[in-house]
């Protein structure tokens, strides 16, 4: 059992799957289902917008478009930074070129980067059978 302070309220928690407390989890939940909400109303609105429409913080709205929790936002207004090589997106870590890139570089490391063909070939079974 891990028991950490939650670094939104300072209280102390067991951590289970979030980094915050049960009662933050709750508060920012909720925070989300407003911001969900407005933009549902009002699509494509701004991050100032939003802010001062829903009272949930900046950094807070970042943190759902972070999480691909929010989608339905104005491209142009709600600019975010590809972690990986800086390219401006609307939501997510990630741009969709380094997204594909990760994804081939993490199918090549689990499968060894050779075809299925190759691996059958290589595997011990095989190799033993095609000796005798």
């Amino acid at each position: 059992m891990t028991v950490s302070n939650c670094p939104r309220c300072g209280k102390i928690f067991r951590k289970l799957k979030r980094n915050i407390c049960p009662n933050c989890v709750a508060k920012e939940d909720k925070e989300y289902e407003i911001v969900r909400d407005f933009l549902y109303d009002n699509p494509g609105a701004g991050i100032q917008t939003i802010t001062e429409e829903t009272g949930v913080s900046e950094n807070q709205v970042i943190k759902f478009l972070r999480e691909d929790r929010l989608v339905n936002v104005n491209k142009d207004s709600l600019l975010l930074d590809c972690e990986s090589c800086g390219t401006a997106i609307s939501n997510g870590r990630y741009c969709e070129a380094c997204k594909a890139r990760l994804d081939s570089d993490i199918r090549g490391v689990a499968g060894g980067g050779t075809t299925d063909r190759e691996r059958k070939a290589s595997s011990f079974h095989l190799r033993r059978l095609k000796d005798k």
